[in-house]
């Protein structure tokens, strides 16, 4: 087993999805312990520990492949001496699923009144976002006090929905 830590930089690094192109990489290669995060606001960490093939060949496709909108200056490998364990791709999986319901309920409470009209095909999509969020949450202790957090936030929101869909559902 080697694990290494990855640092990537570039100019556009963040808000391309490149968390989930690591993964979709990592579960190609066979990783079985992954971890990513961003730092800053042009580098993106990754930790990733299994066989030595199976980390070399990720590595080769990480640096030979990039998400479309990504723009990386470098590519940085070194050992990495194990401060943090590095969790299984499985737990990875939930948590960067978890990280991305966030941000997007996040946007969800940015949504302005009297918008709701505009978005008639997507209020029942949100309302299902909603009840899988917390399905996802009850799994994660770390994540629940944000969570919960954000529930102060969209207290507004299920009713916007329902006011909305009682308003047009018979149009």
């Amino acid at each position: 087993m080697v694990s290494m830590r990855i640092l990537i930089e570039g100019e556009n690094v963040q808000g391309v999805w490149y968390k989930v192109f690591l993964l979709e990489k990592a579960m190609e290669s066979g990783i079985e312990s992954i971890y990513v995060r961003n730092i800053d606001k042009d580098k993106v960490e990754l930790l990733v520990s299994d066989e030595e093939d199976k980390v070399k060949s990720f590595c080769e496709k990480i640096c030979s492949e990039l998400p479309k909108e990504a723009r990386v200056r470098s590519v940085k490998e070194e050992p990495y001496d194990g401060k943090i364990q590095i969790p299984n791709i499985d737990r990875y999986f939930h948590f960067l699923m978890l990280e991305q319901l966030s941000r997007g309920r996040e946007e969800v409470v940015k949504i302005p009144e009297g918008v709701e009209k505009a978005l008639k095909p997507i209020s029942s999509a949100l309302t299902r976002l909603n009840e899988k969020f917390d399905k996802v949450v009850e799994g994660f202790d770390l994540f629940v006090q944000y969570a919960r957090a954000m529930d102060k936030k969209l207290d507004k929101l299920p009713e916007r929905i329902k006011n909305f869909r009682n308003k047009y559902s018979r149009n």
